[in-house]
């Protein structure tokens, strides 16, 4: 009956099954952004910036340990000894790295500037790239590939400024299948001079390396300082055997929070109190602010659909329903319950709701299978690469749409149909 009270009546809400239908279909559409958007960016810093899924640091104050960047102290031998020690007993770690962070100053016979970059453990770090991320150059050839002595990887804007020709291409993780496109270093002739501050007895040393490779790290600004060399050559530069941090990748369905706090009590009883774990987005300030700005642009939109979907289908059901009312006093007259006309109410506009849902999920679909197919790339302000537009499928999201406007369409017919059950029957059928 249900039904075929909709189909009868069913011009009168054809416009508010179109208000319905769009709000359902920007709602999953915008949902699917946000996570294709949070997916990447967790991409960008977990593999391409390869810190795995912890961190281990030496934070230098109270801080540092609820801001990313706010100072740290050095790793030394003895306590990268007792860390190895640690974890080497965790049955989740798949690998682990080490990265010396440095700075200084870089030349060759023309030109002098500063870089800011970091020493890493080659063939760890590769392996938490992943296969998708491991080729990290645009140009030359990547650290693990190098059998070269004093090998040293630029970021795009540094190499420019050090004269050497720079693709003008971004850096894309390999797809399943895909081949590396390999493209010739062409920099001055020479080797590169580079200078730091040590942090041993010496005050100023200075190493000779070779450039090997250009690096996209997506940032601008870090691509003007960047340089990556092997972990040997960043200490022998700083005159030193310590590190930064150390970057932790676990096995595939670890739980990262368990093994973070065992890791972190092994550390303690080891003796290192002052030695700190950290989830990787505890480090990703980038990250919590793309994901915090993106929630809340989200769940506004939310509410802006839930509410022009509310006030359409009450506008609706109002004008229906009191135009019915005759009907719902016969109805009533014959036998029928009050509970019976506001189920019947209910579920016409149930019925209503649950087709502009469908709709609306189904031209989703549509528009995400066309996008993910498209394979569309653009570049984000402040980037230097250009990045995939991509919608995720989000069932959670299409489930919750799909329910919440069948409720919003239940409360909606309640309203007027109550105000109809409170007229007697006899003043309803004597209505003119």
């Amino acid at each position: 009956m249900s039904l075929r009270n909709l189909w009868r009546h069913g011009r009168k809400s054809l416009g508010t099954f179109i208000v319905m239908t769009v709000s359902v279909l920007a709602l999953c559409l915008l949902s699917g952004y946000t996570q294709s958007n949070v997916e990447l960016i967790r991409d960008a810093f977990m593999r391409w910036g390869a810190r795995g899924h912890l961190v281990i640091e030496r934070p230098a104050s109270e801080l540092a340990r609820r801001v990313e960047g706010a100072g740290q102290l050095p790793l030394t031998a003895e306590i990268q000894r007792r860390i190895e020690a640690v974890l080497d007993e965790e049955p989740q770690l798949q690998t682990h790295a080490r990265v010396l962070r440095i700075s200084g100053m870089v030349s060759n016979a023309k030109v002098s500037t500063i870089f800011a970059g970091i020493g890493q453990d080659v063939e760890a770090i590769r392996a938490i790239k992943g296969p998708a991320y491991e080729y990290d150059v645009v140009a030359g050839t990547p650290l693990w590939m190098e059998t070269r002595p004093q090998p040293l990887v630029l970021g795009q804007g540094l190499a420019a400024i050090l004269g050497c020709d720079v693709p003008d291409v971004g850096f894309a993780p390999l797809q399943p299948g895909d081949t590396p496109q390999s493209r010739p270093l062409e920099c001055p002739p020479g080797a590169l001079e580079l200078t730091a501050t040590t942090r041993g007895t010496a005050r100023v040393n200075a190493v000779r390396a070779q450039p090997t490779g250009i690096m996209d790290w997506g940032i601008k600004e870090i691509n003007d300082r960047l340089v990556v060399m092997p972990m040997d050559d960043a200490q022998t530069l700083l005159n030193t055997t310590d590190v930064s941090e150390y970057h932790l990748l676990l096995k595939d369905g670890s739980d990262e929070a368990a093994a973070r706090a065992r890791i972190a009590t092994a550390l303690a009883e080891a003796g290192l109190e002052d030695v700190a774990v950290f989830l990787w987005s505890d480090r990703a300030a980038f990250y919590q602010q793309v994901k915090a700005v993106l929630g809340g642009f989200l769940n506004f939109i939310a509410l802006i659909a839930c509410a022009i979907g509310f006030t359409s289908l009450l506008n609706a059901s109002h004008m229906n329903f009191i135009q019915r009312s005759r009907e719902f006093a016969t109805l009533r007259s014959l036998g029928f319950t009050r509970r019976f006309v506001l189920a019947l109410t209910a579920l016409e506009n149930s019925w209503l709701a649950l087709g502009a849902a469908l709709a609306g999920i189904g031209a989703t679909a549509a528009i995400v299978w066309t996008v993910r197919e498209a394979q569309i790339m653009w570049t984000p302000p402040g980037s230097s690469n250009a990045v995939p537009i991509d919608l995720a499928w989000v069932l959670p999201t299409y489930v919750a749409a799909l329910m919440g406007v069948v409720l919003l369409a239940v409360i909606a017919s309640a309203i007027p149909t109550h105000k109809i059950m409170r007229r007697p029957i006899r003043a309803v059928l004597s209505d003119a």
